[in-house]
């Protein structure tokens, strides 16, 4: 209570000085009040109008050109190497602010100096290489995305085995509207803006979204329910519209919703079931908002993943929303041959192991039951003797016998009738 007056005081004693500026200015035509924030609307309204602060400048995020202006800056009395392009490193920055860039030339530094007190040769100067930058870059993050996700996703689509069609729609609906911003312009077409992605578990929704961020170079915001739901009235729809609000200033932006059932359930009726579904019809009319105010927005998709299509509100299965609703379905032989390649690239297998065998006899098996799959033959090579050096077939064939898949074929039947009827369309 007496901070609160205490800062009525301070806003009041502000309002009565500044007021008095306009006698002042004709005499002393040179005296201007500048100040900065980064809470705007904490700021008294009184304070926000012609006559007292007449005008308001936003410093945005920088953009790559500004940000490779700013490298220059801070890299100027740098020595670097002949490979080093700071345009790449600005392209790949995408949400630092010039702090943040600060911060990363002098961990690129750090490195470099590290790398060179290592070494054995001396009076070298020290010279940053590429892999000075990439490391750093590992090392800083940006601000834009603290306390909102918790890491840039690292999967690349080598990382998934299988799925091609599907690949190459979501290369086309995320990184084409991000990479080649110029062709969409040029032509007049309006990029996605939303994809969801449903399917049984464990085949590789999250990872494809994760994939398809980390592709396109974008900033990365992941949230999920258990986050948005808090006991708090009004929290939940806070950290929705933050999120939204800094993917746009750090655009281009990818924010994904994993189990989005969950962010986004049907609505009951007027009054709701329960204290959750009416939390849960709160976020969906705050997500129902964000996403139509993504129009005036350019470089934002919005991606989401769930296993139950049907339990999410008809009003986000719209074009204009999520334009595209995919199927992810189980891996088909091939696709499984490919995983199980993946899953096996740091194993040693004895000559006797044939790969194609093991996905024709692991049917309806997800990616995540082969990940287990090649685990329990390790396993299986570990228990049989500790100082095993390679894992041979009859290890996999034990593994096969002690697990099952998660799927049934009704299942399987089921969500395939489903992404043919479509929970809300075709695709």
């Amino acid at each position: 209570m007496i901070k609160r007056e205490q800062e009525s005081r301070i806003v009041g004693q502000l309002l009565t000085l500044m007021d008095g500026n306009k006698k002042l200015s004709k005499k002393l035509p040179h005296v201007v009040v500048v100040a900065s924030t980064n809470r705007v609307d904490a700021i008294d309204p009184a304070l926000r109008r012609p006559g007292r602060f007449d005008s308001e400048i936003e410093v945005t995020v920088p953009t790559v050109e500004e940000r490779l202006q700013i490298l220059k800056l801070y890299s100027k009395n740098l020595h670097l190497d002949e490979n080093v392009d700071l345009q790449i490193i600005a392209g790949w920055c995408n949400g630092y602010v010039g702090a943040d860039l600060e911060a990363l030339c002098r961990e690129a530094a750090r490195l470099a100096y590290r790398r060179l007190s290592n070494s054995s040769e001396d009076g070298k100067v020290l010279t940053l290489l590429m892999e000075d930058w990439e490391s750093a870059r590992s090392q800083i993050k940006a601000s834009m995305i603290r306390g909102v996700t918790k890491e840039a996703p690292t999967v690349s689509w080598d990382d998934i085995g299988g799925l091609k069609d599907l690949k190459k729609k979501l290369q086309q609906a995320v990184e084409w509207p991000i990479k080649h911003a110029a062709a969409f312009a040029r032509l007049g077409i309006s990029p996605v803006r939303g994809v969801l992605l449903h399917g049984p578990p464990g085949c590789s929704k999250t990872t494809l979204a994760k994939a398809a961020a980390h592709a396109a170079q974008a900033s990365f915001f992941s949230l999920s329910g258990a986050e948005l739901y808090s006991k708090y009235v009004g929290e939940g729809e806070a950290l929705l519209r933050r999120t939204f609000q800094r993917a746009r200033l750090s655009s281009p932006s990818i924010i994904f919703f994993d189990e989005a059932d969950a962010i986004a359930p049907k609505r009951t009726g007027p009054s709701g079931d329960s204290g959750n579904a009416t939390v849960g019809e709160r976020l969906l009319s705050t997500l129902l908002t964000e996403m139509d105010g993504l129009e005036l927005a350019t470089g934002i998709i919005v991606l989401a993943a769930t296993n139950r299509p049907k339990a999410i509100d008809a009003a986000l299965l719209r074009p204009g929303r999520f334009d595209m609703v995919l199927y992810v379905p189980p891996p088909d032989a091939q696709g499984r041959h490919e995983i199980l390649r993946i899953h096996t690239r740091k194993m040693k297998l004895g000559e006797d192991v044939d790969l194609g065998e093991i996905a024709e006899r692991t049917e309806l098996f997800t990616g995540a039951d082969l990940e287990g799959l090649c685990r329990e033959a390790g396993m299986a090579a570990l228990r049989e003797d500790l100082s095993a050096s390679s894992i041979h077939k009859a290890h996999f064939e034990a593994a096969i016998r002690s697990l099952r898949p998660s799927l049934t074929k009704t299942e399987v039947d089921e969500d395939a009738a489903a992404a043919i009827h479509g929970p809300a369309r075709k695709n």
